[in-house]
């Protein structure tokens, strides 16, 4: 493998987006990016550039990854290669890394910096590879040209006693310049000769040891014997490692050339050889063990050491008919902290979490590091009892929690981070057959779990999750098809005056499947938050709703707002404000009367971007409203600061006003903070007469919810802003 002075890095894959994402972080950081739109292309510009690393897709026209990959383990074994695929399934990784890969990373890739270390992991260990065998190699080849120049003289010397002054000082300057050090010994271990050299490494002078026994320098009996006899038998023994014990004691790493020399007449026969130190060798060697095991930012163990202690624990469990268990943590927001204060102050903030976590760990319990801010902790024989060992797999998360929640002062900012804990028991009591993949399968569901019911929180794994995991995977895979299968429609939900008169409407997605019928939002928005297709559906969502304005418009139909909910990954797209000038420019529908909810935990997790994305929309004539307003963490000074023009009360408010004086308290908290900033308010999820007489007292005028209407398809909608309003 070639080298060059930056690092040159080729891209294989079919997606065009996905080169150009890595092409432009990838140059930001030096390297140069070659591409490839498949296999075979990669393989000609590999065989042609000679890279240093290779990103290769798995599933590709032509010539797919794992072809590449046999290629490349074929004829060029020490270029490193780092699968990048779309498939998660645990087989095609097996596969991958059976053929060769270095690494195996899913894409989309949420942190880039993920791809950033294993590329830097990677090229690492390939320099130390090559830097080990080049030295390996190099060693060899001295050792045997200097061994053999020492024989020829010392056979030159017992030759001719003519030239015996001659060859003396020849012998001389050899003997006392080695590196390596020269022996001579009879079979019965008695040292003969050394050469000076010996002092460099053991501190002992030559005089000390002549005359010695070999056992003196090489402790070990057993391996004296085995050499001997290798000796004897074959007459030769290359790279045999002993273990040197120096005048201190301390034993050094070695390794022998040696030769038996059987000599006519009295003379007894002779070991001839050379020693040299590889104590440099072997930590090079260790190097590489190293990297192979564990995590190089916070030097915990990796997903490979992980699996393989787990798998050990699993068959202890079984044998011993004890219980242990696997958490597994994801810091809460870590990504605002990363890309606002830069990678150094993320990978600091790692390395302390790491610290805490390793704080009072038994000797027979594993923390880990998976990547980017996951992390694992695996917990040994936690009792024969699982309800107790729940119970103390229970008590370990919380107090992970305590640690980790105290501030951390980092290159001067004072941090806070919290952690999302999954807990998996194991054995399962439904399967006890589960793998160590499993058991972290099923540690990561419960951890999305904790995610999803608010983050900061601890979940444990049920058979329920994994059911639904295995459902999200379907409904992420039929996902991806609705749009172009025109299996979408919009509903649209009016909102009204006390006497039931259309003033607006929210618009609602949904998904009517071909097979399976109406899947419900609360199904599949979060699988498309998750996997990125929120934005391709919020676009088509965005786009439908103002040709509807537009045609109602047109038909001269009274509504004065229509709503459209922005998820968070729509809203923090950099090009968001043209793609909906755009899309009112495409549609021709009036921009003030279209409306735009977000919700208050989107608004407050950057809020010098949010608020300059809202000033460039209000700036497009749009309303923006906050959705489930009370719900979330909203601060009255950034209220001030935001460009509002309507709150929306959550209907978990609205529910309870009239049994819960608390609720109660909070709605009309809200509408005269509403009134004294000049916003308007919209009460979600009002169902019976006592809610609203409880609204309308309190001074809200505009309502939303079953008591009115429920969400209806466009022709209904049409005929009700016919009509001017709903009947009550």
């Amino acid at each position: 493998m070639e080298h060059h002075k930056n690092p040159v890095i080729l891209t294989i894959d079919d997606e065009a987006n996905i080169r150009d994402s890595f092409r432009l972080f990838l140059e930001d950081y030096d390297y140069q990016v070659i591409e490839a739109t498949n296999g075979r292309e990669g393989i000609e510009i590999l065989e042609r550039e000679k890279p240093d690393l290779v990103l290769c897709d798995l599933r590709m026209p032509e010539v797919d990854g794992l072809e590449v990959l046999e290629y490349i383990k074929k004829h060029s074994p020490d270029t490193p290669i780092i699968v990048v695929s779309g498939t998660g399934v645990i087989g095609d990784a097996i596969e991958a890394i059976r053929r060769g890969a270095w690494n195996y990373l899913l894409k989309p890739i949420q942190d880039m910096s993920v791809l950033l270390h294993a590329i830097s992991q990677a090229l690492e260990r390939a320099r130390l590879i090559i830097e080990n065998r080049t030295y390996q190699e190099h060693l060899e080849e001295e050792v045997s040209r200097r061994t053999e120049a020492l024989q020829k003289t010392m056979h030159d010397l017992n030759q001719s006693h003519l030239k015996l002054k001659e060859n003396e000082e020849k012998y001389r300057l050899i003997f006392e310049n080695l590196q390596d050090v020269y022996f001579e010994i009879f079979p019965d271990g008695m040292i003969y000769e050394i050469s000076p050299s010996i002092s460099h490494f053991s501190l002992y002078r030559r005089e000390e040891i002549l005359g010695e026994d070999i056992g003196t320098l090489f402790p070990d009996r057993m391996n004296r014997t085995r050499l001997l006899t290798l000796l004897r038998t074959r007459g030769i023994a290359t790279d045999y490692e002993m273990s040197l014990k120096d005048k201190d004691g301390i034993f050094i790493p070695c390794s022998l050339n040696a030769r038996y020399q059987e000599v006519t007449g009295d003379t007894p026969d002779k070991i001839c050889g050379t020693l040299r130190d590889i104590t440099e060798q072997k930590q090079a060697e260790a190097r590489i063990e190293h990297l192979a095991y564990f995590d190089a930012l916070t030097e915990l163990p990796n997903r490979r050491l992980l699996l393989d202690r787990l798998e050990q624990n699993i068959s202890r469990a079984r044998r011993h008919n004890h219980y242990g268990a696997m958490l597994f943590l994801d810091l809460d927001r870590f990504k605002n902290i990363n890309d606002s204060l830069g990678h150094p102050v993320g990978d600091m903030l790692l390395k302390d979490v790491a610290k805490r976590l390793s704080i009072d760990l038994r000797a027979e319990d594993t923390v880990s590091r998976l990547g980017g801010d996951e992390f694992v902790m695996l917990l040994s024989d936690l009792g024969t009892d699982p309800i107790d060992a729940a119970a103390a797999a229970q008590r370990k998360a919380e107090e992970i929690q305590h640690h980790l929640a105290q501030k951390y002062l980092i290159s001067g900012h004072e941090l806070h981070i919290t952690p999302s804990i999954g807990v998996a028991m194991f054995p399962s009591n439904e399967n006890s057959n589960d793998t160590g993949t499993d058991i972290l399968r099923y540690a990561d569901t419960a951890m999305y779990r904790a995610k999803d019911d608010g983050r900061d929180t601890i979940r444990f794994f049920l058979p329920s999750m994994q059911s639904a995991a295995d459902s999200r995977l379907v409904i992420e895979k039929e996902l991806r098809h609705a749009l172009e299968k025109n299996e979408f429609s919009l509903f649209f939900q009016p909102q009204v005056d006390q006497s039931g008169q259309i003033l607006g409407a929210e618009t609602l997605i949904r998904w009517n499947h071909s097979t399976k019928g109406f899947i419900s939002p609360a199904t599949f928005i979060p699988v498309a938050e998750a996997t990125g297709m929120i934005l391709p559906i919020g676009e088509w969502v965005l786009r439908n709703a103002c040709q509807h304005l537009k045609a109602w418009s047109d038909a001269g139909l009274p509504i004065q707002h229509l709503a459209v909910n922005v998820s968070p990954r729509q809203f923090r797209q950099p090009d968001f404000i043209r793609q909906v000038s755009l899309i009112l420019e495409e549609t021709g529908a009036d921009p003030s009367l279209l409306g735009l909810e977000l919700t208050e935990g989107m608004v407050i997790d950057n809020i010098i971007d949010t608020i300059e994305k809202m000033q460039g929309l209000k700036q497009l004539g749009i309303e923006l409203s906050i959705d489930d307003f009370g719900t979330g963490y909203s601060s009255l000074t950034y209220l001030k600061r935001m460009p509002l023009d309507i709150l929306k009360i959550d209907q978990s408010f609205v529910r309870d006003i009239s049994t819960d004086a608390n609720d109660a308290a909070i709605v009309e908290t809200i509408i005269s903070m509403a009134d004294h900033l000049d916003l308007k308010v919209i009460a979600e999820g009002v169902e019976t007469e006592a809610e609203l007489s409880f609204l309308v007292e309190k001074g809200c005028k505009i309502y939303q919810g079953y008591h009115f209407s429920k969400p209806m398809p466009n022709n209904q909608f049409t005929k009700q802003l016919q009509a001017g309003s709903v009947h009550v």
